[in-house]
């Protein structure tokens, strides 16, 4: 009896043993197909992608048909590389085969069954008026989204059983020549290495973010299994061999191919200047301020900080610039200068881009009254931002960055951040093909002080030193913190007895300039997506990366900003260049309204705590300087209850509510970009009361459900009060309570 238990026991462990031999032999097909449901699973950018292709269906039809290709020939092309890795004869080979197939298509099943659950749907039942704006034809709209994903999941997973049920079969006896199966991976590598260095653009629109990614895992795969092959064969250890060449590459700078290109300088170009003789000759050159000299009001002047975000963030800044510029045509020559971060100086750029284009210097008019459809700011705005930024950027970075990561002679025509910059530029001409591109335009050219649009001062973060560099027209040479500019000199500037030290070293070169998409990029490139860019100059090198390390918010740059205008009111006005009429500031800072809370203790403690206190402080940091520079514009700390403190305030916020989270990418869906349009709110819903009325719910509704449909309204009153309340700021007056920018038919109660 004894002896026949050791013999099972000996006989399981050699069975254990041939199965731990197999899955080593074939680890590389393994481990990708491990990875890539993970990939397909759990990231909330995914769940995205997924909506998109679920909501555009006439608009999505070739990325989806390929998604599913891709799908498909990534479970096809990783079992049979299991099987032609491994000797066959064996059941678990069959099983092997079997599970490596399935895999990735339960990842993109469990995907799409997630994304359906993470699917916010809230309103159902409620009374009229619960929801605020369009939000319940919104989630009308959207209300079979959550099903129709779980359905396709459930499908998808079913699909996937017949697969492996497929390969199960063939996984016992069936053994292809590992050449006949690499070899056409690999040359599907090449392919489409040229192919998106060829069509950078259009390519990886056709063929979607997802296909893209699981093309990429596929020749991973293939590549993996050669190099692991020739360590196994013949003792050669090909992949260690390649990762040391690549990190020695990588130490010495030689396969970093992200130098953003230059261009030179404009003959008539400005030069970088202190903020003050700026201000001084803006102000000097606004069409409409004589109406304010004859009036004798001081002359309102808009500072914008728009946060950062992605795509979600520069969708929420266009919008809501637009949507006031349609309603008042001044608007844009009162907006002295915008702070931007990440997806928020994308937005930012879009919108002062076109007020270069379409706005007009001019006398003074009287903003619109009363509800409006979108006006041409708003709708082109919308057309230059629908679309899909993130394929391009995921080819580039695929299909380019990676191999030049390990072969420097592949360099890609240009690198993922530059076809971003790029892809910018081109979703502006293909909008407004006969109008001149702006953000083509070398940075020191676009602003005019004699014209329309605003200033963009796009916000990077130095890598060697977390230094603040600001990509602006002008900056004063005092700046009061460690802060520099790129054209001017990033610098830190001191004073010893009296004199002016400057220890600083030049950015960029006297006859250098960049093109102003480069400047909005730059402050865009958050981690992993975009990579961190980097300048050679005279002297020495230094890399910036996405202003939201150091401030995510925009208003330190806006800090700084404003005491200098304070000190130049300070002093009456009076400059060494001339007299500056009275002025008032405005701060209006855009963001989303993140709330802090204790969150989850997550594993690998000591390894990534580093990394994700870094990450996660960038939020509180942004939230103090948000409520710093508001202590700075309000001593008095007073305190307004309801809507009407956006009309005491000068320093109003606007804010996409955090109940409904939105993904950090660079491709949204309609519905979350109609999700982020009726969040921006409209000047004619503005209830100006001392308290906001509370929606009425049914009682039995979720407490949870409350909170959102709460947040969600006064997210939508407070902006709508705040769009309302520039008509009056820009025209002195007092708004009077209750709807004052519904028109004149609104009912108006006192003053």
């Amino acid at each position: 009896m004894g002896s026949r238990i050791v013999m099972k026991l000996r006989e399981w462990r050699g069975r254990l043993a041939d199965s731990l031999a197999l899955v080593r032999t074939a680890r590389a097909p393994f481990l990708v197909s491990a990875v890539s449901a993970a990939s397909l699973a759990f990231p909330s950018q995914v769940y995205e992608i997924y909506r998109v292709l679920a909501l555009d269906p006439p608009g999505q039809a070739a990325p989806t048909v390929f998604a599913v290709v891709a799908l498909l020939g990534l479970a096809v092309g990783l079992s049979l590389l299991a099987m032609a890795l491994t000797p066959s004869g064996s059941r678990f080979r069959a099983v092997l085969a079997a599970v490596t197939a399935l895999v990735p298509i339960a990842g993109a099943a469990a995907g799409l069954i997630l994304a359906g659950f993470n699917t916010t749907i809230i309103g159902a039942g409620q009374p009229a008026g619960a929801l605020e704006g369009d939000f319940a034809e919104l989630f009308a709209s959207i209300s079979e989204l959550p099903s129709n994903l779980i359905a396709a999941g459930v499908i998808l997973a079913l699909i996937g059983s017949s697969v492996a049920v497929g390969f199960f079969r063939l996984g016992r006896s069936f053994r292809p020549a590992f050449g006949r199966v690499a070899a056409p991976i690999c040359g599907i590598g090449a392919f489409g290495g040229i192919a998106f260095a060829i069509a950078p653009y259009r390519l990886p629109e056709l063929l979607g973010s997802v296909a893209i990614v699981l093309c990429f895992f596929l020749i991973a795969a293939a590549l993996f299994s050669i190099l692991f092959r020739m360590r196994d064969r013949w003792n050669v250890p090909a992949f260690s061999l390649l990762l040391i060449v690549a990190t020695c590459l990588a130490w010495l700078n030689i396969s970093d191919n992200h130098i953003p290109p230059k261009v030179q300088r404009s003959a008539g170009a400005a030069e970088v200047q202190p903020t003050a003789a700026a201000l001084y000759t803006w102000l000097s050159a606004r069409g409409d301020r004589e109406h304010f000299l004859k009036t004798g009001r001081p002359y309102p002047i808009f500072i914008i900080s728009a946060a950062g975000g992605g795509h979600y963030a520069a969708d929420f800044a266009a919008t809501f610039l637009a949507r006031v510029q349609d309603r008042c045509p001044n608007f844009s020559q009162h907006i002295f200068a915008i702070s931007s971060v990440s997806g928020g100086s994308i937005g930012a750029g879009v919108f002062a881009a076109l007020a270069k284009s379409f706005a007009a210097n001019g006398p003074w008019s009287e903003c619109a009254a009363g509800a409006r459809a979108p006006g041409m700011f708003e709708r082109t705005t919308r057309q230059i931002l629908d679309r899909d930024f993130l394929a391009p950027v995921m080819a580039s970075m695929l299909f380019g960055d990676v191999p030049q990561t390990f072969v420097p002679a592949l360099v890609s025509r240009s690198d993922r951040a530059e076809v971003f910059d790029r892809e910018l530029e081109r979703a502006w001409s293909e909008v407004l093909p006969n109008a001149e591109n702006p953000l083509a335009s070398p940075f020191l050219d676009f602003w005019r002080a004699d014209g329309a649009a605003p200033a963009v001062l796009a916000n990077t973060t130095q890598v060697e030193n977390g230094m603040r560099v600001v990509v602006a027209p002008f900056m004063s040479i005092d700046s009061p913190l460690q802060a520099g500019t790129l054209h001017h000199r990033a610098r830190y500037t001191h004073y010893v007895n009296g004199y002016l030290v400057d220890e600083g070293w030049e950015a960029l070169g006297p006859g250098e300039d960049i093109r102003f998409s480069t400047a909005l990029g730059l402050s865009a490139r958050f981690p992993w997506i975009m990579p961190a860019a980097r300048f050679i100059t005279s002297s020495t090198q230094f890399r910036l990366v996405d202003g939201g390390y150091l401030d995510n918010s925009g208003d330190e740059t806006a800090f700084d900003l404003l005491l200098e205008l304070r000190q130049i009111q300070e002093m009456g006005g009076k400059l060494a260049i001339g007299q500056s009429p009275p002025f008032e500031v405005h701060l209006i800072t855009l963001t989303s309204n993140g709330v802090l809370v204790p969150g989850a203790v997550e594993g690998f403690g000591e390894l990534l705590s580093p990394v994700r206190t870094l990450l996660s402080s960038r939020v509180t940091r942004a939230d103090m300087a948000t409520h710093r520079i508001r202590a700075f514009l309000n001593p008095q700390h007073r305190l307004a209850e309801g809507t009407i403190g956006d009309f005491t305030s000068p320093s109003p916020i606007v804010s996409l509510n955090a109940e409904l989270p939105l993904p950090l990418t660079w491709q949204l869906a309609s519905a979350t970009q109609r999700l982020i349009s009726a969040q921006v709110g409209d000047a004619a819903s503005c209830r100006n009361a001392t308290v906001t009325e509370l929606a009425t719910l049914r009682a039995d509704t979720p407490p949870s459900q409350q909170q959102v449909i709460r947040g969600i309204n006064k997210a939508v009153l407070t902006n709508s009060c705040v769009a309302c309340s520039i008509s009056y700021r820009l025209s002195g007056g007092v708004a009077p309570r209750g709807r004052p920018c519904a028109g004149p038919q609104a009912e108006v109660v006192g003053q």
